[in-house]
Formats: structure tokens, sequence, C-alpha cells
């Protein structure tokens, strides 16, 4: 079978969480079909490097990008106003990437794979053109996130104008939905929210594989952390919540405590928050490193679907997480922790502390093994598309 995989940013270099979702789907891919074609959209955020792409020595592996200007316009975002569209989506709509895509079908492929909704405005031209069984990877419900977002709005002009986009993007998400032919969720609540749509399509929740490290990472009491790419609106909100409001608190009950703070597109502004406490690294070299060194996972999330990669990446560490009931959502492991209130993340912590912590550890790296083994998804995926 022949695949080509259509994406709204370049996999590598994976700079944040959906990118190293997409690393692990493209991976499945190259194992179980013999010639997989990769075309993504590149931004101003996320540049393409086919450079990045040298380790995946695959034969019959192809990849290319069309840059897309998807920065938001003032006057576009005005004229929208008056429109049905979705201006979330319309960004990610070219007529480049559409004569590109034009003559990668000339491929006669047997399966597309579309990540996110984002790439769906190119289905009209995908059915002209092909009979390829078309199935969406979606890694988050979209408009979920939107209304979040407008709800944490107290600026009544800008609530008012997020709403308006959101209920375009929620019109755009549900009514195409059904245009594909199969549907791929990778967290359970998604999964069960699609079908609650009475969808007459195949579903099925496939999430992204991730090794467990060799040896459990040891645990520095008093030491939590947050890791995530601060372009994105949730991580953003919830780093400002953690050091202006949470950790605070968490200091007060133990002073001893420290926070350490890393991940791509830091804005300035955090830098100012810098002490004894609160250590900022930026961007870091390793992921895996920088986890492994810092402590216990606090992620207080707001808003946002599907499965948060950092999470999962810090239990294959045998890291425990304690989070929002929605960062830890369609997330089943004993090692992770729901705080309802600030008072339920100070009162973990001591619950943690006072444990055997290697018990957790332990937990949390079971889970992994037994949920997200790559064997296992790829036979799940292989199995879904031929139902398709």
């Amino acid at each position: 079978m022949n695949v080509l995989y259509l994406t709204n940013k370049p996999i590598y270099p994976s700079v944040d969480g959906g990118c190293v979702a997409m690393a692990s789907f493209l991976n499945h891919l190259l194992q179980i079909y013999p010639k997989v074609h990769h075309l993504t959209i590149e931004t101003h955020k996320h540049p393409f490097n086919k450079i990045a792409y040298e380790h995946l020595k695959k034969k019959d592996f192809i990849v290319e990008s069309v840059f897309l200007n998807t920065k938001i316009s003032t006057w576009k975002a005005f004229k929208n106003l008056f429109s049905t569209s979705s201006y979330n989506v319309n960004r990610f709509h070219s007529q480049a990437f559409e004569e590109k895509l034009t003559q990668y079908l000339s491929n006669k492929y047997d399966i597309i794979f579309l990540e996110s909704i984002y790439m769906l405005p190119y289905l009209s031209i995908l059915r002209k053109d092909t009979n390829a069984k078309i199935i969406l990877r979606t890694p988050n419900i979209e408009f979920k996130i939107w209304e979040k977002r407008t709800s944490n709005t107290n600026n009544l002009l800008k609530k008012i104008y997020l709403n308006i986009l959101t209920k375009k993007l929620k019109n755009f998400e549900l009514n195409n939905l059904n245009l594909v032919d199969g549907i791929l969720t990778i967290s359970k609540f998604d999964e069960n929210f699609i079908q609650s749509l009475n969808t007459n399509k195949p579903i099925m929740n496939l999430p992204f594989s991730i090794q467990c490290a060799e040896q459990i990472t040891q645990i520095e009491k008093n030491h939590y952390f947050f890791i995530g790419a601060y372009n994105w609106q949730p991580n953003l909100d919830a780093i400002n919540y953690l050091i202006k409001v949470l950790f605070p608190k968490i200091l007060k009950a133990n002073p001893k405590s420290t926070l350490h703070i890393a991940g791509s597109y830091t804005p300035e502004s955090l830098y100012k928050f810098q002490s004894d406490s609160i250590k900022i690294y930026g961007k870091v070299d390793s992921v895996i490193d920088f986890m492994s060194r810092s402590g216990i996972l606090i992620a207080p999330i707001f808003s946002g679907s599907g499965v948060r990669i950092k999470i999962l990446e810090a239990l294959s560490l045998g890291i425990p997480v304690i989070g929002s009931k929605l960062a830890i959502q369609g997330i089943n492991s004993e090692a992770c922790f729901i705080a309802d209130s600030d008072d339920d993340y100070i009162s973990i912590i001591q619950e943690i502390e006072n444990s055997e912590i290697i018990d957790i550890q332990n937990k949390a790296v079971k889970y992994i093994n037994e949920n997200y083994h790559h064997s296992k998804i790829e036979i799940e995926l292989d199995e879904f598309v031929k139902k398709c």
C-alpha cells in the first residue's frame, strides 16, 4: 500500500508535543507500509528543515514542504466577521499547497492521512483526484480548546470576537467529520466525544507509542517542573498560573521547594520571576534529561483536549504527575494525581513525599508499557485501516 501523510506543520525538528506525537505516528507508518510520502505545510513558527528528517532511512520515503504565511492578519480577521467560513481554518489553506498536492496525487495512493482538521480544506481536491481512503488523525477537538479559551477571557470585546471564531470553527469541524473515511484520535475522551455525535464513520483511539527508560529516574524531593511550548495558549496560561498563584502557595507550605521551567518559545516576561526557588531554562537540548533531573511534573492545564504528550513522557521515566482533571484526561495511571484546587496540589505533594515513591514510579512505567508499546499500536492501526 502507498501512503501519503499530510500535516499542518513539519514533524522534525520536534519542537513541541504535537510534533512528538506526529513523529511517533510517522514511524508507525514507515514500519507498516512499503511506500510513505510526507507533504507538510511550513510556517514562520514551524520552518522546514529537510536535514532533520535524514535519520528516517527508508528507500521509498519522500518529504517536501510548502511555505504558508499563517500570521494573523487584522484585516483578514476583520473581513472574516462577515463570512461564514472559519478564519482559524482559512489560514492553513493555500493555492500553492493545492498545486503541490495535485502533483503528489499522480502517485496513486491507497491511503491518505490528514493531520488535524486544518488539512480538511484540501478534501475536495483529494476526492476529485484520488480514490484513496482518507483518514483524519485528530490530536484535539479544536473547537473545545477555543471554547475554553473564550470562557477564560475577561475582556468583553475579545470574548465576543473569540466566541464568533469558536462558533465558526465548531461548525467547520462538526460538518466535515463525516466527509472522511475514518477518524483516529489520541485520547479516549476525544473518541467518546466524536462517537456521541453519531457519526457514521469508523473511529478508533490510537495513542502514540513511547519507549520507557531503561532505568527509572531518581526523584529529587521538593523539586517540581513544567515544560511545554509556550506558543500554545493552554501552556502559557498554565505556566502563568503556576508561577503567580500556585507555586507561591506550595513554597509557603514547604520553603525548600524549587520550580523548574523549560520549553520552546519561553516569553521574556517569565524571566523576571527567576529566583532561588524558580529556575527558568528556556528551550532545553534534551527534554528527557531535563525531566529526569527536575522532580515531579505539575500540570495545571485549564484548556485544550487530547492527551498531554509531556505527561506520558514523564510517566515513561517513572515521574509522578500532579495535574488538573483536564490535563490528566484520558490517562488512567495510578502515578497521575488529579488536583481540583490549589489545596489539592499541596496535600497531594505531601502524600507523595510521605509514601514509598518508588512504588508510584513502578506504576508509571507499568502503565506506559501496557498501553503505549509500539508493536501493539501498529497492529491496531493496520487493522483499523483495513476496516475503513
